[in-house]
Formats: structure tokens, C-alpha cells, sequence
């Protein structure tokens, strides 16, 4: 009888407790966070979403190999030792009246 009475007590102390009012000046944060984790950026996400290589010829497979050079880049600036000529102004569009 002994034991359920101090039960009894305990369990009323313990509620009694949350409803106690807070100390002035004490504020307990309360953050509520929803996600369990974060979500992936755009990238990740992406890469995520591609399709798998699960054949094996889409695992075997050797990368195409291009000839390099075919792609010569052209020289941009060519040096020529004839003297700067002046470049004409360019002319004005003529205003079109409709």
C-alpha cells in the first residue's frame, strides 16, 4: 500500500512538472525540424536519377576514342607587315518611317 502511494506521489510530481510556469528570464528553445535528413542539390540529385549500366555490353564497353586531330584550333591573329589602314566609320541606319 506503501509502495503504490509513493508511486502515486512520483507520477503527480512528474506531471505536475510540464505544467509548472517557466523562471523568468529562462526561454527554452523550441526548433522543430521536420526533415530526417537533407535533401540532395540539383547534381547529386541527377546523377542519382541516370540509368545504370546493369548489361554487360553496357559495362564491357570500351570508351570512342576521336582522332584529336581534327580539331585544329585556328590561329586567331595573323601578323602581316603591310602599314594600319584606317577602318570607315560605319554608317548610321536610315530611319524607316510606316
Amino acid at each position: 500500500m506503501m509502495k503504490s502511494i509513493l508511486l502515486f506521489l512520483g507520477l503527480v510530481v512528474v506531471s505536475a512538472t510540464a505544467f509548472a510556469p517557466q523562471l523568468f528570464g529562462v526561454r527554452e528553445t523550441q526548433t522543430i525540424c521536420f526533415a530526417k535528413h537533407v535533401n540532395d542539390k540539383a547534381a547529386r540529385w541527377a546523377k542519382a536519377k541516370r540509368p545504370r549500366k546493369s548489361r554487360p555490353s553496357d559495362i564491357n564497353r570500351t570508351p570512342t576514342t576521336y582522332a584529336i586531330h581534327s580539331f585544329q584550333k585556328p590561329s586567331e591573329y595573323t601578323i602581316s607587315d603591310e602599314p594600319a589602314s584606317p577602318m570607315p566609320k560605319p554608317s548610321a541606319p536610315a530611319a524607316t518611317q510606316g
